[in-house]
């Protein structure tokens, strides 16, 4: 059985790996464009703003290791330029020579790419996006070079707002340009508006409700044209989301999803015989909701990768979905969030309730106590519990998790307040603040 994977990061290295776990004595290539595998991109902020010592710490899984130890046909600087689905064949280009691989099952895991807009950012040598180790390479070496004393970070998404504090934290002004008054649309206002108090606390100028207009690379410098004028700084850092590499996909006639991501089952297939696809390129459905969706986080990169593998070693095992849990730190604050916003809510005509509760993360009378946020979005329907965020001192947010939990179970804000979660006053006050929005939200739907 010969399979080829296109791409080795994430996904691709997840694949080939359970394959070859499965089963040894298949024939398992993959072709990647880079010189880079298996690498923690979530890492690249904090390797930037000095977190991380070393690019190096990023690498998971290394080029020797994976022919070595996974007994992997792994082929650096290999672009895949065509698939033919009829005669089993991938086109491959190489130091200037193409050639074609044959293969049985192949798996498609191109990823997803930095959108910019339609500019040609070669042409901005200043202007920065932040996706991969080579990005993070270039980014660390410009600041350590030219010691910029003003970068504009345009974007109010994940990325953004962690390379927001990684800039301010190596003490360069940093202004955040954003099209909205309020920031992603994946964060609720009131939780939008707590990160934007931080941001404006620590210092960084926010020019919101500002639409990007288009950029001038000047010789020291470059300017940044927006709706509400100029703004003259020495680097760009370009992170307003990012497109799927579905492309490939598409040129051989396999179907496309949401946001133009490749289209797959619960088993990683496409509409193409023998042909899977996972990561940042594949969709994937929410989960318990009737919403297909593309989820380019790192979790559910692996989860796919990983069943991709698995049903193409054999096996026949379903991704569940995913709830775009994420969790973020913005200086010493901590954001995160699952499940759907309020306006997914309603276009699903869930007829939801969304509630807000203010209260502390550990007993008020122990050292460091803080004031924590929590929202909760519930179903008038079913009182189903559909979403919920919240927004406090970094560690206190990890509870997001016994949401997602709920969530994932179906369960009903009743359901939520019934459970018997852990109480000391070092950890949570006696309502943990899971229990306290629960509590108040069932008087309310």
């Amino acid at each position: 059985m010969k399979v080829v994977v296109i791409g080795g990061d994430a996904a691709g290295m997840s694949a080939a790996s359970q394959i070859k776990r499965q089963k040894p004595e298949y024939e398992v290539t993959v072709f990647e464009r880079g010189t880079y595998i298996s690498y923690a991109a979530c890492g690249i902020p904090y390797y930037i703003g000095g977190a991380v010592g070393r690019l190096d710490d990023l690498i998971e899984v290394s080029p020797g290791e994976a022919r070595e130890k996974r007994k992997i046909d792994l082929r650096l600087g290999h672009r895949v330029t065509a698939i033919d689905p009829n005669a089993r064949t991938v086109t491959v280009e190489s130091d200037g020579k193409s050639f074609d691989e044959r293969f049985d099952r192949l798996i498609i895991a191109t990823g997803a790419r930095p959108e910019t807009l339609g500019m040609d950012l070669s042409l901005y040598p200043d202007v920065f996006t932040m996706n991969d180790l080579s990005d993070a390479g270039k980014i660390k070496g410009f600041i350590a070079e030219k010691k910029p004393g003003r970068i504009a970070v345009i974007g109010g998404g994940y990325i953004g707002i962690e390379a927001v504090e990684a800039f301010t934290g190596l003490g360069i002004e940093t202004v955040l340009v954003h099209r909205r008054t309020e920031l992603q649309r994946s964060f609720e206002k009131e939780i939008s508006d707590i990160i934007i108090r931080k941001m404006a606390e620590k210092g960084v100028e926010l020019r919101l409700g500002s639409a990007l207009k288009g950029l001038e690379q000047k010789k020291n410098g470059i300017v940044v044209l927006t709706e509400a004028g100029i703004i003259e700084c020495d680097a760009v850092l370009l992170a307003v989301g990012v497109v799927p590499n579905s492309e490939l996909a598409a040129s051989a006639g396999i179907p496309l999803g949401a946001k133009q991501a490749i289209r797959v089952n619960e088993f990683m297939e496409t509409g193409a015989e023998d042909i899977y696809a996972a990561g940042d390129c594949a969709t994937s459905r929410m989960i318990g909701f009737p919403l297909e969706v593309h989820t380019p986080l790192a979790l559910k990169a692996n989860k796919q990768g990983m069943l991709a593998g698995m049903n193409v070693a054999g096996a026949r095992e379903a991704f569940a979905g995913v709830m775009n849990t994420a969790v973020m730190k913005i200086f010493d604050l901590g954001v995160s969030r699952t499940g759907l916003s309020y306006g997914q809510a309603r276009d699903l005509g869930l007829d939801p309730e969304k509630v807000v509760v203010q209260s502390r993360d550990r007993a008020r009378y122990y050292p460091g106590s803080q004031t924590m946020t929590s929202l909760v979005i519930v179903s008038r329907k079913d009182r189903r519990v559909l979403g919920a965020q919240m927004a406090g001192e970094i560690g206190s947010v990890k509870r997001i998790d016994v949401y997602s939990t709920a969530i994932h179970n179906r369960m009903t804000i009743d359901g939520l307040f019934d459970l018997d979660l852990a109480y000391a006053p070092p950890f949570s006050p006696v309502y943990d603040p899971v229990l306290m929005t629960a509590r108040v939200a069932r008087k309310k739907v």
